[in-house]
Protein backbone atom coordinates (compact mmCIF):
# COMPACT_ATOMS: atom_id res chain seq x y z
CA UNK A 1 0.00 0.00 0.00
CA UNK A 2 0.72 3.59 -0.65
CA UNK A 3 3.43 5.12 2.12
CA UNK A 4 0.89 8.67 2.31
CA UNK A 5 -1.91 5.72 2.90
CA UNK A 6 -0.54 4.42 5.90
CA UNK A 7 1.64 7.51 7.45
CA UNK A 8 -0.77 8.36 9.66
CA UNK A 9 -1.60 4.85 10.71
CA UNK A 10 1.68 4.98 12.32
CA UNK A 11 1.80 7.86 14.47
CA UNK A 12 1.22 6.12 18.09
CA UNK A 13 -1.49 9.38 19.33
CA UNK A 14 -0.10 8.58 23.36
CA UNK A 15 3.30 10.17 22.58
CA UNK A 16 4.05 13.72 21.11
CA UNK A 17 2.74 13.63 17.69
CA UNK A 18 4.93 16.28 15.97
CA UNK A 19 8.07 14.10 16.43
CA UNK A 20 6.90 11.40 15.31
CA UNK A 21 5.43 12.81 12.11
CA UNK A 22 8.83 15.25 11.04
CA UNK A 23 10.40 11.83 11.39
CA UNK A 24 8.38 10.08 8.87
CA UNK A 25 8.42 12.40 6.42
CA UNK A 26 12.15 12.20 6.44
CA UNK A 27 12.06 8.63 5.63
CA UNK A 28 13.91 7.56 2.66
CA UNK A 29 11.56 6.69 0.19
CA UNK A 30 10.32 8.11 -3.27
CA UNK A 31 8.10 11.05 -2.63
CA UNK A 32 7.36 11.88 -5.69
CA UNK A 33 5.80 8.56 -6.57
CA UNK A 34 4.25 8.41 -3.07
CA UNK A 35 2.47 11.53 -3.49
CA UNK A 36 1.75 11.14 -6.94
CA UNK A 37 -0.23 7.53 -6.67
CA UNK A 38 -1.64 8.72 -3.52
CA UNK A 39 -3.38 11.96 -5.48
CA UNK A 40 -3.96 10.02 -8.32
CA UNK A 41 -6.06 7.28 -6.46
CA UNK A 42 -8.48 9.83 -5.01
CA UNK A 43 -11.99 10.34 -6.62
CA UNK A 44 -13.79 13.64 -6.70
CA UNK A 45 -16.23 12.02 -3.57
CA UNK A 46 -12.84 11.68 -1.44
CA UNK A 47 -11.11 14.77 -2.09
CA UNK A 48 -14.85 16.55 -1.18
CA UNK A 49 -15.04 14.47 1.78
CA UNK A 50 -11.33 15.66 2.85
CA UNK A 51 -12.04 19.31 1.98
CA UNK A 52 -14.30 19.27 5.12
CA UNK A 53 -11.33 20.52 7.05
CA UNK A 54 -10.45 23.55 4.67
CA UNK A 55 -12.35 26.68 4.26
CA UNK A 56 -11.86 28.19 0.54
CA UNK A 57 -8.99 30.51 0.98
CA UNK A 58 -8.66 32.49 -2.78
CA UNK A 59 -5.86 35.04 -1.55
CA UNK A 60 -2.88 32.78 -0.80
CA UNK A 61 0.01 30.56 -2.02
CA UNK A 62 0.18 27.80 -1.94
CA UNK A 63 -2.97 25.63 -3.00
CA UNK A 64 -3.78 22.69 -0.16
CA UNK A 65 -4.97 19.84 -1.03
CA UNK A 66 -6.38 17.38 2.07
CA UNK A 67 -5.44 13.82 0.82
CA UNK A 68 -5.47 11.75 4.46
CA UNK A 69 -6.50 11.99 6.95
CA UNK A 70 -6.83 10.32 10.99
CA UNK A 71 -9.02 10.64 13.87
CA UNK A 72 -6.77 11.92 16.81
CA UNK A 73 -3.75 12.37 14.87
CA UNK A 74 -4.02 14.81 12.12
CA UNK A 75 -4.08 15.41 8.57
CA UNK A 76 -1.69 14.95 5.42
CA UNK A 77 -2.09 17.80 2.97
CA UNK A 78 -0.42 18.11 -0.30
CA UNK A 79 0.73 21.57 -1.06
CA UNK A 80 1.27 23.26 -4.72
CA UNK A 81 3.50 26.70 -5.05
CA UNK A 82 3.24 28.96 -8.15
CA UNK A 83 5.53 31.53 -8.66
CA UNK A 84 3.88 34.10 -10.71
CA UNK A 85 0.51 33.35 -7.91
CA UNK A 86 3.23 34.15 -5.00
CA UNK A 87 4.56 37.20 -7.04
CA UNK A 88 0.59 38.37 -7.43
CA UNK A 89 -0.80 37.85 -3.89
CA UNK A 90 2.61 39.70 -2.96
CA UNK A 91 2.50 42.81 -4.82
CA UNK A 92 -1.25 42.48 -4.04
CA UNK A 93 -0.40 42.58 -0.26
CA UNK A 94 -1.93 39.94 0.61
CA UNK A 95 0.74 37.76 2.10
CA UNK A 96 3.13 37.85 5.07
CA UNK A 97 3.93 36.51 8.44
CA UNK A 98 1.42 33.81 9.81
CA UNK A 99 0.91 31.35 12.47
CA UNK A 100 -1.28 28.25 11.56
CA UNK A 101 -3.73 26.86 14.27
CA UNK A 102 -2.39 23.34 13.17
CA UNK A 103 1.19 22.36 14.47
CA UNK A 104 2.91 20.91 11.66
CA UNK A 105 6.07 18.79 9.55
CA UNK A 106 6.52 19.38 5.56
CA UNK A 107 8.83 17.93 3.16
CA UNK A 108 9.59 19.66 0.18
CA UNK A 109 9.01 16.76 -2.67
CA UNK A 110 10.49 18.89 -5.51
CA UNK A 111 11.25 22.86 -5.68
CA UNK A 112 12.12 25.00 -3.54
CA UNK A 113 11.39 28.28 -1.58
CA UNK A 114 12.47 30.73 1.51
CA UNK A 115 11.61 30.02 4.69
CA UNK A 116 11.68 32.74 7.43
CA UNK A 117 11.08 32.24 11.48
CA UNK A 118 10.37 34.80 13.83
CA UNK A 119 9.97 35.68 17.65
CA UNK A 120 7.47 37.19 18.27
CA UNK A 121 7.44 39.55 21.37
CA UNK A 122 3.46 40.44 21.50
CA UNK A 123 0.42 38.36 21.36
CA UNK A 124 -0.56 35.32 19.68
CA UNK A 125 -2.70 38.11 17.21
CA UNK A 126 -0.68 41.28 18.18
CA UNK A 127 2.38 40.11 17.48
CA UNK A 128 5.63 42.04 17.30
CA UNK A 129 8.22 39.82 15.36
CA UNK A 130 11.87 39.85 14.80
CA UNK A 131 12.96 37.28 11.90
CA UNK A 132 15.45 35.12 13.57
CA UNK A 133 16.22 32.98 10.81
CA UNK A 134 16.05 32.45 6.71
CA UNK A 135 17.01 30.11 4.54
CA UNK A 136 16.51 28.42 1.57
CA UNK A 137 14.67 25.11 1.47
CA UNK A 138 15.12 22.38 -1.09
CA UNK A 139 13.70 19.13 -2.27
CA UNK A 140 14.00 16.87 0.15
CA UNK A 141 14.55 19.19 2.94
CA UNK A 142 11.68 19.75 5.21
CA UNK A 143 11.34 21.11 9.04
CA UNK A 144 8.82 20.76 11.81
CA UNK A 145 6.67 23.94 13.16
CA UNK A 146 4.40 24.78 16.30
CA UNK A 147 1.31 25.78 15.41
CA UNK A 148 1.86 29.49 17.93
CA UNK A 149 5.41 30.08 15.91
CA UNK A 150 5.25 32.74 13.19
CA UNK A 151 6.57 31.79 9.99
CA UNK A 152 6.79 33.12 6.41
CA UNK A 153 7.33 30.99 2.92
CA UNK A 154 8.78 33.37 -0.01
CA UNK A 155 10.03 33.22 -3.65
CA UNK A 156 8.83 29.82 -4.12
CA UNK A 157 10.00 27.70 -7.34
CA UNK A 158 7.60 27.61 -9.63
CA UNK A 159 5.77 24.04 -9.46
CA UNK A 160 7.24 23.44 -5.84
CA UNK A 161 5.51 20.60 -4.53
CA UNK A 162 4.81 19.57 -0.38
CA UNK A 163 3.51 17.36 1.46
CA UNK A 164 2.34 18.19 5.08
CA UNK A 165 1.85 16.43 8.68
CA UNK A 166 -0.77 18.47 10.68
CA UNK A 167 -2.08 17.48 14.27
CA UNK A 168 -5.33 18.34 15.29
CA UNK A 169 -6.18 22.21 15.66
CA UNK A 170 -5.37 23.38 18.94
CA UNK A 171 -7.04 26.78 18.42
CA UNK A 172 -10.80 27.18 16.42
CA UNK A 173 -10.34 28.86 13.03
CA UNK A 174 -10.70 32.62 13.28
CA UNK A 175 -12.75 32.63 9.81
CA UNK A 176 -15.24 30.16 8.62
CA UNK A 177 -15.25 29.77 5.08
CA UNK A 178 -17.06 27.26 2.56
CA UNK A 179 -14.98 24.63 1.59
CA UNK A 180 -13.65 24.44 -1.95
CA UNK A 181 -16.44 23.24 -4.89
CA UNK A 182 -15.72 19.85 -6.26
CA UNK A 183 -14.55 21.48 -9.55
CA UNK A 184 -11.82 23.45 -7.85
CA UNK A 185 -10.63 20.31 -5.80
CA UNK A 186 -10.25 18.17 -8.94
CA UNK A 187 -8.42 20.89 -10.50
CA UNK A 188 -6.18 21.22 -7.75
CA UNK A 189 -5.83 17.23 -8.11
CA UNK A 190 -4.95 17.66 -11.66
CA UNK A 191 -2.58 21.08 -11.15
CA UNK A 192 -0.21 19.07 -8.63
CA UNK A 193 -0.11 15.56 -10.44
CA UNK A 194 0.85 17.74 -13.87
CA UNK A 195 3.60 19.57 -11.42
CA UNK A 196 5.18 16.39 -10.43
CA UNK A 197 4.97 15.28 -13.66
CA UNK A 198 6.70 18.02 -15.47
CA UNK A 199 10.56 18.69 -14.76
CA UNK A 200 12.06 19.54 -11.26
CA UNK A 201 11.31 23.00 -10.52
CA UNK A 202 14.49 25.42 -10.82
CA UNK A 203 16.04 26.59 -7.51
CA UNK A 204 14.52 29.65 -6.11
Amino acid sequence: MNVLATLLDGIDPGRPLLPQMAAALREDTDWRTAVTEHTAALGDRELAALARHDGETPDVDPRVLTVAERDGVGLLRVNLFSRHRFDALWRAGTLSPHYHRRSFATRLVQGSYHHLRFENAGGQDTPRLTCVSREVLRAPGGYGIEWQEYHFVMFPADGTVTVNAHLPPAVPAKVTAPPPSPASLARLRDDILGALAAEHAPAA
